[in-house]
C-alpha cells in the first residue's frame, strides 16, 4: 500500500488495486511521505467510500479539520458501533465530521438551531439517541464546549442513516421523513383505537421494528416483492376488522402524502402487528 497523500501523522491516502482509499492509524504516517509504503500493522481503519463525491468530501475535511475533531469523530463512531452492536456505513465519517465541525462553529458564534424532531427521535430511535447523548458528552469534554442534549437528536439521525441497509450515500432526508411517517402512523393507531400505547411492551418493540423497515421502503420508493397469500389476507381482514380499518387509514395517508401504493402483503403484515399490539395493550 503506497502513500499518495499524507494528511497528518495518523491519516494518509493510499492507492491499492488501482483505487484510492483513506487509512487511519496512530503514527501510521510518522516520518513518511508520498511514495512510501505504510506499515500495515498500524492500520486501524480503511475507508472504502463508494462514491467519488463522498471520498473527495472526506479528503477535503481531512485537509481542513483540526486533528482533535478527527479524533472525536473516530471515537464517537467506535462508541456508537459498540452501543448499537452493529457496523455503521463508512459515510458516517463524512456526515458526522461535517456535522460536528459546524456544530462547534455555530457554538463559537452563539448560534443555536432547534431540532423539531426531539420527541419523535427519543421515542422511535432510543438506542441511537442514547449513543447521541454519549457523543454530545464526549464532544463537550474534548472541546471544552457545552452543546445541549438536543444536539444528540441530530447525531442520532446520522447514526440511523448510517445503519440503514443499502445506504450508499448521504440520505439524511430519508431518515427525517421516516421519523415523520412513523409518528403519523402511530398517531392514526392511537386515535383509531382510542388507546395509549404501552411503549415498554414487547409487541410495541416488534411493531416499531417492522414499521422502521416499512417507512424506509415508503420514503425511498422501494416496493416489497409481491406474491403473498390472498386467502390469508382475506381471512385476517375478516378476523380483525378494526385492525383492517386502521390499516386502510394508514394506507390512504401513505398514498396521499408519499404517492406510494401499500400492497396487500404490507397491509397484511400491518394488520397482524397492529392486532398483536392491541392484544398486548389490553392485557
Amino acid at each position: 500500500m503506497q502513500i499518495v497523500k499524507v494528511f497528518n501523522n495518523n491519516v494518509v491516502a493510499i492507492e491499492s488495486n488501482g483505487q484510492e482509499h483513506v487509512v487511519m492509524g496512530r503514527g501510521i504516517a510518522f516520518q513518511k511521505r508520498m511514495g512510501d509504503v505504510i506499515d500495515e500493522s498500524r492500520i486501524e481503519k480503511i475507508f472504502t467510500l463508494e462514491s467519488k463525491e463522498s471520498r473527495e468530501r472526506f479528503i477535503d475535511f481531512l485537509d481542513e479539520m483540526p486533528q482533535a475533531e478527527i479524533e472525536t469523530v473516530k471515537e464517537i463512531v467506535k462508541m456508537a458501533e459498540a452501543k448499537l452492536n452493529k457496523s455503521l456505513h463508512d459515510t458516517i465519517y463524512v456526515t458526522l465530521a461535517d456535522h460536528i465541525h459546524y456544530a462547534l462553529s455555530r457554538y463559537a458564534e452563539g448560534i443555536v438551531i432547534r431540532n423539531p424532531l426531539v420527541w419523535e427521535v427519543k421515542r422511535f430511535y432510543g438506542p441511537e439517541f442514547t449513543a447521541g447523548k454519549e457523543a454530545v458528552r464526549l464532544i463537550n469534554d474534548r472541546h471544552g464546549v457545552h452543546l445541549e442534549e438536543e444536539e444528540a437528536v441530530s447525531i442520532a439521525l446520522h447514526l440511523v442513516n448510517a445503519s440503514m441497509s443499502g445506504v450508499k450515500g448521504e440520505s439524511l432526508h430519508i431518515v427525517t421523513e421516516m421519523t415523520k411517517a412513523t409518528q403519523a402512523i402511530m398517531t392514526i393507531i392511537t386515535y383509531h383505537f382510542q388507546v395509549e400505547l404501552d411503549e415498554e411492551s414487547h409487541a410495541y418493540a416488534r411493531f416499531l421494528t417492522h414499521l422502521k423497515f416499512f417507512v424506509q421502503r415508503i420514503v425511498s420508493k422501494t416496493k416489497l416483492k409481491v406474491g403473498g397469500d390472498e386467502e390469508l389476507y382475506e381471512m385476517v381482514k375478516s378476523r380483525y376488522p378494526l385492525a383492517f380499518d386502521c390499516v386502510e387509514k394508514i394506507a390512504n395517508l401513505i398514498t396521499g402524502k408519499y404517492d406510494y401504493e401499500v400492497s396487500k402483503d404490507e397491509r397484511l403484515y400491518l394488520m397482524i402487528h397492529i392486532e398483536n399490539l392491541m392484544k398486548q395493550n389490553r392485557s
